[in-house]
């Protein structure tokens, strides 16, 4: 293996931006937007940030749906909040580091998972890089809705293209069911 630059550049690292001065507000928007620093990771931060979405939706689908529904609901408010102070601080629109949309979007992409839950970790590694590849393309209607400023820009375009996941998901646990 060489030692050339390239490969340096693939080696996860943190690395966090000089930031302004911010008030306690702020200081727990940052942490909240950036999903508690994951999205100070590089390369590749939004999929970095989206690993402990994985593990919110496994802890949180776990209690009873009405329950589970309730945090996953509740959770797309403080990420708004935070997403918009996040642009402010980081000085540009849907900033990288903002992982919070990755994270709260989970859910929308797992929630057939409530039919059939996956029996191996391969599962869920294909199930991860599907949740990526998504978010990638942002399939219509989320590409067009990434023009909305603020945390409801960040985070409808990443609701939508998990949604599509999940119906996805829904259709393949339909029509071969026993193969997670």
């Amino acid at each position: 293996m060489s030692n050339s630059p390239g490969w340096r550049n693939l080696i996860p690292r943190y690395e966090a931006p000089a930031l302004p001065r911010m008030n306690a507000r702020e200081k727990v928007a940052l942490v909240i937007g950036t999903g508690l620093g994951s999205g100070f990771i590089k390369p590749m931060a939004p999929s970095w940030g989206s690993i402990p979405g994985f593990f919110y939706f496994i802890a949180v689908s776990r209690l009873p749906l009405p329950a589970a529904v309730a945090i996953f609901a509740a959770m797309l408010f403080p990420s708004v909040w935070s997403g918009t102070i996040c642009e402010r601080l980081l000085g540009r629109k849907d900033p990288r580091p903002v992982v919070i949309d990755e994270i709260v979007a989970v859910p929308f992409a797992l929630w057939p998972l409530w039919l059939e839950w996956p029996a191996h970790f391969s599962t869920w590694a294909i199930l991860f890089a599907i949740y990526r590849f998504a978010d990638f393309l942002k399939p219509w209607p989320a590409n067009s809705l990434q023009s909305i400023g603020g945390g409801l820009g960040i985070l409808i375009d990443d609701v939508i293209s998990s949604g599509y996941v999940g119906l996805g998901l829904l259709a393949f646990i339909h029509f071969l069911p026993g193969r997670l």
